[in-house]
């Protein structure tokens, strides 16, 4: 008890002091997770090593490598003004077009920073000449950043697969990794048919103002290429594997096809092509090597977590509560965690290890934990100290009194109607899965 007490006042103080100080909280936690983990725990150094992330840390490094080269050259961006332009006359429905555009964009591989970063500024710059509400717009652009992160195949999906493969749940990785993509893409489709239809009648939408896009160049025509064989290779072959079990040949490629090691052979093909144009060391610095220490530095402190029984004991506190209330409580507490801390780094490897101790004595189906997590998690993405809300009210181009309007609806309106939603998405859920 005691030395679970001591990692969870440290998983705290590694989070306030990262926000305070603007430390990279992942540092804190590997400076905790040493000394915790070899002065209290008696670790040993090799053993605290080998909780180091590595695979983990390849999924975001390898993903973004590739896919950065579709934010250099524009091809992402383009994509979402060409979009946008075709729908350009249904603009009553803008903001559900907002959230299958990003969405798209998102699982194209752009992930959900710079989806947020591009999209954000582009729906904001439409509120302002079509009339769509702004907080709707940022409801659109933020969960569609989300749901298209977490496709299977896409930044938040391969590492969620990651994450689970290491728990208890390891064998039903890959279906608790489609739950959650299936409900955290089709829950917001509702969440904006009710905002718009609550808002159908303040909302005096006018012709969307927004130029032809043009054409697509040599560079980003190959650009999409490549991103369509790299899934065609990772979703294909499996497929095949399946439907031809007795072939040893596509079984031997089958086992040998990893989406992670995949990624680096295509980025080195897009280099090969000078996809980048002028700019090649651009891809690198554009790397997200902030989350990169964070999930690890996180994820090591987390590791020493289960070492020390906490996991086991958080799991225990939550099954005490109601049976019934256990997948609304998992949201809450998910939701509540995401407003200071990331979801990729910090929530979703603290609370995936717990789900097969909730799920057992409860009853409830470890798919049904894990998307209560997530979608609890990715509910409260717009506060405005969180990545999503900070990236799209720095991109809204509001006048300073404007701007701290729109940071108060961000954080309440925004914020408790996200986690609200997400509840009564739970509660429908216990039963369906």
């Amino acid at each position: 008890m005691f030395y679970s007490i001591l990692i969870l006042l440290a998983i705290v103080l590694a989070i306030y002091l990262g926000e305070k100080l603007d430390i990279n909280t992942g540092l804190v936690a590997l400076a905790f997770a040493y000394l915790i983990g070899c002065f209290v725990l008696g670790m040993s150094i090799d053993e605290l090593l080998a909780t180091f992330p590595t695979k983990l840390f390849l999924v975001i490094f390898t993903l973004a490598l590739f896919f950065n080269f579709a934010v250099v050259n524009g091809t992402l961006e383009k994509i979402a003004h060409l979009l946008l332009y075709k729908f350009r006359k249904q603009t009553k429905w803008l903001p559900l077009i907002l959230y299958f555009v990003t969405a798209l964009v998102s699982g194209m591989g752009a992930g959900f920073f710079t989806s947020v970063a591009v999209m954000g500024a582009i729906a904001m710059a439409l509120c302002k000449t079509s009339g769509v509400n702004k907080l709707h717009a940022s409801f659109a652009v933020s969960l569609g950043a989300l749901s298209g992160a977490n496709f299977m195949y896409s930044a938040h999906g391969v590492l969620f697969n990651s994450l689970l493969s290491e728990t208890e749940v390891a064998d039903q990785a890959n279906l608790l990794t489609t739950d959650i993509f299936i409900v955290s893409f089709i829950y917001p489709i509702f969440i904006m048919l009710v905002l718009m239809f609550f808002d159908r009648k303040n909302n005096q939408v006018a012709k969307l103002n927004i130029e032809k896009a043009e054409r697509f160049t040599k560079i980003q025509k190959t650009n999409i290429l490549l991103i369509f064989l790299l899934m065609v290779t990772v979703l294909g072959i499996p497929m095949l594997a399946n439907f031809m079990p007795e072939n040893e040949i596509i079984q031997f490629i089958n086992s040998r096809t990893d989406i992670t090691l995949l990624a680096v052979v295509f980025a080195i093909a897009a280099y090969l092509l000078k996809l980048a144009g002028d700019k090649p060391k651009e891809i690198m610095t554009r790397i997200p090597w902030g989350t990169l220490w964070l999930v690890s530095g996180v994820g090591m402190l987390i590791d020493v977590a289960v070492e020390a029984g906490t996991i086991d004991l958080l799991a225990s506190m939550i099954n005490n509560m109601p049976a019934f209330i256990v997948p609304i409580a998992v949201t809450i507490i998910a939701g509540i965690m995401s407003i200071f801390s990331s979801t990729l780094g910090v929530v979703a490897p603290l609370m995936f290890p717990m789900i097969a101790g909730i799920a057992a004595p409860t009853g409830f189906s470890p798919s049904l934990i894990a998307v209560a997590i997530i979608i609890g998690a990715q509910s409260t993405a717009l506060a405005p100290f969180s990545t999503g809300g900070s990236l799209i009210l720095g991109n809204s181009g509001l006048s300073e009194e404007s701007s701290k309007k729109f940071y108060s609806d961000l954080l309440y309106k925004a914020t408790p109607i996200g986690l609200g939603f997400a509840i009564i998405a739970t509660v429908i859920l216990t039963f369906i899965l």
